[in-house]
């Protein structure tokens, strides 16, 4: 976790983690807005992921208005965190192998933040974006044998009934 995000992230982190997220990166904020991030409680925008995730993990569907504090806090109790790749905001990239690229060279930061969680001995963790998988899904399978490790892919839509069976379906592996 690094700059503007820490402060976040810190907040909503269980004392250890049974489901380990790792996403792509926190989406672009505009300079006039509240930080876009999944961890913070009062941007309630461009919420598909801690929606979704939610939805599949404690089957809560949730909506603009709904109060996102207590839904992050009910994460935490299943012990469940999300990081992201990298934490410089590649999401406005059009260009696939740039961002591929940023996530690559993000990697040595990312694995030093994953050593640095106290991830349960049968914790899983899942991919959250086909970019994270493409980037960087061998070498995370290579340096976390110990883990099993899910390729799920970003929803679709609010509360995608797709990304939550493959959810399900992960964690019944």
């Amino acid at each position: 976790m690094e700059g503007p995000y820490q402060k976040y992230t810190d907040e909503y982190g269980p004392e250890v983690i049974r489901y380990l997220l790792i996403g792509e990166s926190p989406p672009y904020t505009p300079h006039d807005e509240e930080i876009r991030y999944f961890y913070n409680s009062k941007n309630i925008t461009s919420q598909i992921l801690l929606s979704t995730v939610a939805y599949a993990f404690i089957n809560q569907k949730f909506y603009k208005g709904d109060d996102k504090e207590r839904l992050l806090e009910d994460l935490v109790a299943i012990k469940l965190f999300l990081i992201d790749a990298t934490y410089e905001t590649i999401n406005t990239i059009k260009n696939k192998k740039i961002r591929l690229k940023k996530i690559m060279n993000a990697y040595p930061q990312l694995k030093q933040n994953i050593n640095n969680l106290p991830l349960s001995d049968d914790a899983k963790i899942f991919l959250i974006h086909s970019n994270v998988t493409k980037a960087i899904g061998d070498k995370l399978r290579g340096d976390f044998r110990k883990y099993k490790i899910f390729d799920i892919g970003f929803p679709r839509y609010y509360n995608d009934e797709e990304f939550k069976i493959r959810i399900q379906n992960a964690i019944q592996d």
